[in-house]
């Protein structure tokens, strides 16, 4: 289990694993006697995670396909920071991609599920404006 609480006016990640990953519903507190399965939602296909957004529409269905129009895409939401949960490892998009990102000044991190899901419930918790896609493939 990746969160304690409940965060206010956000998604966060209870758990995940390579296929798929359970998300705690905005404002719902898992502690309490009266939780119920009601309280999470299952994503398992990409699918970005902003507050109380979930889009799942016009994403790639796989990492390799992240390109600038997926950063154009991302820019649509005014996030301070977007972590790009690249599957069970690591991955980095080609160098046009990372090139195109710093042009722009945009704050986008790449990293494995586990730490986007980590970063993601921290930062939230904060009340930071933080987005996140989501890959499993």
């Amino acid at each position: 289990m990746l969160q304690l609480e409940s965060i206010e006016g956000a998604y966060s990640f209870h758990s995940y694993d390579s296929h798929s990953a359970r998300l705690i519903k905005p404002d719902h507190n898992i502690h309490s006697k009266a939780a119920e399965t009601d309280d999470f939602i299952t994503i398992s296909s990409t699918t970005l995670i902003y507050k109380e957004q979930l889009e799942t529409e016009q994403l790639p269905a796989n990492f390799s396909e992240f390109d600038e129009q997926c950063v154009q895409q991302l820019c649509q939401y005014d996030a301070e920071i977007f972590l790009i949960g690249t599957g069970m490892h690591s991955q980095f998009p080609a160098r046009t991609v990372l090139q195109y990102i710093a042009h722009h000044k945009l704050a986008i991190d790449f990293m494995d599920l586990g730490a986007a899901s980590r970063t993601f419930n921290i930062l939230s918790s904060e009340y930071r404006k933080v987005a996140a896609l989501i890959f499993f493939s």
